[in-house]
């Protein structure tokens, strides 16, 4: 589990702790190149029209200025680290859970899918369909006509009848209306995490299917 954790934060710190390094090195080459021009001119200067001294001062403030900005964001990156931390450690808990979510994306899980629509109003007819990762058609059916919640159980076999490999598909629900009537189907697809990421933003794997953390509606502990 720690390490599981470690390795989220890290994942999502690896950028941020290079910017403000990189910062630092660039801000001190150029202090650096500064600094030799000034005291060069120092040396060259007209004795009869020296160089005002608020002419580098300002340029030494400046520099304070990006100095200070950087130390700022050099902060920020460290509570955002931290942050991410807490983060990685707290969704963790995702694992070996069923979420119900949002989203056309169904995982096949031990040769079962599940997934419910909701209809907005009555229809004329409903179509299901199911497709693989590459977009091709795996199974298509009749859904349920009646406006309201209704669920259902794909058993993972294609319209031959054939069993399908495990893994990512999608599903569309596609409801036709009675003449002058607007219908929506809304789909919640169900799938146990097997892991979470944080390199793309929050998200949750469900043998492979992608689910944003924003995305879910319910949680359900792990059952032995």
């Amino acid at each position: 589990m720690v390490d599981a954790v470690g390795t989220l934060a890290g994942q999502a710190s690896v950028a941020d702790q290079t910017a403000s390094g990189k910062a630092k090195s660039s801000l001190a080459a150029d202090f650096d190149a500064f600094l030799l021009l000034l005291t060069t001119q120092l040396k060259n200067q007209d004795p009869l029209s020296p160089l005002k001294p608020e002419e580098f001062t300002g340029q030494l403030v400046a520099f304070a200025g990006v100095e200070q900005q950087i130390k700022v964001n050099d902060n920020l990156e460290k509570l955002t680290g931290i942050q991410n931390a807490s983060l990685a450690a707290s969704i963790i808990g995702f694992v070996g859970t069923t979420v119900e979510a949002e989203g056309s994306g169904l995982p096949l899980q031990d040769g079962t899918a599940k997934f419910t629509y909701d209809n907005s109003n009555a229809a004329k007819n409903v179509v299901i369909t199911i497709e693989d990762a590459e977009g091709n058609l795996v199974k298509t059916q009749a859904g349920e006509r009646s406006a309201g919640l209704h669920e259902f159980t794909w058993d993972g076999k294609n319209n031959d009848g054939v069993l399908q490999p495990d893994g990512v598909y999608k599903v569309s629900v596609s409801p036709i209306a009675f003449d002058d009537q607007a219908i929506v189907a809304t789909v919640h697809v169900f799938g146990r995490i097997t892991g979470v990421s944080l390199s793309n933003g929050t998200t949750l794997d469900a043998s492979g299917v992608q689910i944003p953390l924003d995305k879910v509606i319910a949680v359900k502990e792990a059952t032995n």
